[in-house]
């Protein structure tokens, strides 16, 4: 276990203010109400939640509601810099440098510095109008662009890009998902899952197209077309690229922290260098690497415990998205059924309801939960695949006829 004594004369530095270190400097101040923060940001904006800029661009929510929730609690020991990440750290001495020069020594070094968009290596993704979905000057571009556009393209078929594709549409704008893998939302849902959900999505007038990915974008000086791996030429002014994210080394690796796909982590949060910590989309732990954000959440917390002095561990998190796709609902928790032989899966479905539930079972345990359409037990749902609970005969029949369970 790291060493977790404070030294009150140094501050905790956090690196990152966006939500997860948010998070972490809320619940240390709750632990330990006189800690001695600063927290680094490289954005000028106030610390926001970056969850609803989907609901900014499609008009749900106003731009005041993404700082909700997302302020550090006031505290006289703690200082927050925007717009002044940190560019150098210095592990022998214990010290960091920010974007103006000024050198900070630290006690303990908290890395929540995040994602990257990735972007495809491909021609002709500098060209005006082509856009990532990542921050809220992404959002406000986007805006802009939603009444000019009369066809955009959405290259992947995740939530985020989902639900881009959705605002765009709010204007009449001609909108065509690309996705590369067989199915949308790969990596929650199953292929029963993704065929309701497409279904759904042509009600809506989104054009999907499954198992092709585009090879070039072409434009004098802005997008006018984008070409596929199968030669068909889809014409657009608009292009949104959501493939997913690209964990934030930079700054491990410039001091030699050991980095896989992110930064590597032990159980206690700790990165191979001690009082060197990380949590979020950048920390790597146990080999995986969290996209959502409450895993972050949970790491948040646990290293403010460890810090604070309190005896705790990081085992990792049972992943559990209930979540709107547009709006319509769906849940994907623990396993989805693919990849291991010992898996059996139940499915239930009611077409006329629009409803697909299944549930993975491991030699009679509950592993996972996959369902499209309301289910209002989802609380309980959680706690059954992560206590792991065993499904009686009668109960998986009972799911069979009526879907529920217990």
């Amino acid at each position: 276990m790291p060493n977790t004594g404070l030294n009150k004369k140094l501050p905790i530095i956090v690196v990152g203010s966006g939500s997860v270190g948010v998070r972490f400097v809320n619940e240390l101040l709750y632990r330990q109400p006189g800690a001695c923060i600063k927290v680094f940001g490289g954005e000028a904006e106030q610390p926001y939640n970056r969850e609803n800029l989907t609901k900014l661009l499609a008009g749900e929510v106003s731009e005041d509601k993404l700082y909700e929730n997302s302020k550090i609690h006031e505290s006289k020991d703690v200082q927050l810099f925007l717009n002044n990440p940190i560019v150098e750290i210095d592990k022998e001495r214990s010290t960091v440098t920010d974007s103006h020069g000024e050198q900070h020594a630290y006690d303990k070094l908290v890395l929540a510095v995040g994602s990257f968009p990735r972007i495809m290596d491909i021609p002709g993704t500098d060209l005006k109008h082509v856009f990532t979905f990542r921050n809220i000057r992404d959002a406000e571009m986007l805006k802009n662009r939603q009444v000019a556009s009369r066809r955009t393209v959405v290259v992947g078929g995740g939530l985020v890009g989902l639900d881009a594709a959705y605002a765009m549409r709010q204007y009449n704008t001609d909108v065509v998902v690309i996705e590369k893998s067989t199915r949308l939302m790969h990596q929650l849902l199953d292929d029963h899952a993704s065929v309701y959900l497409r279904l759904y999505l042509d009600d809506l007038g989104i054009d999907v197209r499954n198992n092709t990915d585009i090879v070039r974008i072409e434009g004098d000086g802005k997008v006018e077309k984008v070409i596929l791996d199968d030669g068909e030429e889809i014409e657009c002014d608009t292009l949104i690229i959501s493939i997913g994210i690209k964990p934030n080394t930079i700054l491990a690796e410039s001091i030699g922290l050991k980095v896989k796909r992110g930064i590597v982590v032990d159980d206690y949060l700790q990165s191979s260098e001690k009082n060197i910590y990380a949590i979020g989309e950048c920390a790597e732990h146990r080999d995986r690497i969290y996209g959502i954000v409450q895993p972050g959440y949970d790491q948040a917390a646990i290293l403010a415990k460890i810090i604070a002095g309190g005896k705790a561990k990081y085992t990792g998190t049972t992943t559990a998205n209930q979540l709107r796709v547009i709006d319509y609902p769906f849940i994907s928790i623990g396993d989805n059924g693919e990849g291991d032989p010992a898996n059996k899966e139940i499915m239930y479905r009611n077409i006329r309801k629009m409803t697909y539930r299944k549930i993975v079972l491991r030699h009679g345990h509950l592993h996972g939960v996959i369902a499209v359409g309301p289910w209002l037990d989802s609380k309980h749902l959680y706690e059954l695949v992560e206590n792991k609970q065993f499904i009686w005969p009668w109960e998986r029949k009972k799911f069979e006829r009526s879907g529920e369970l217990g």
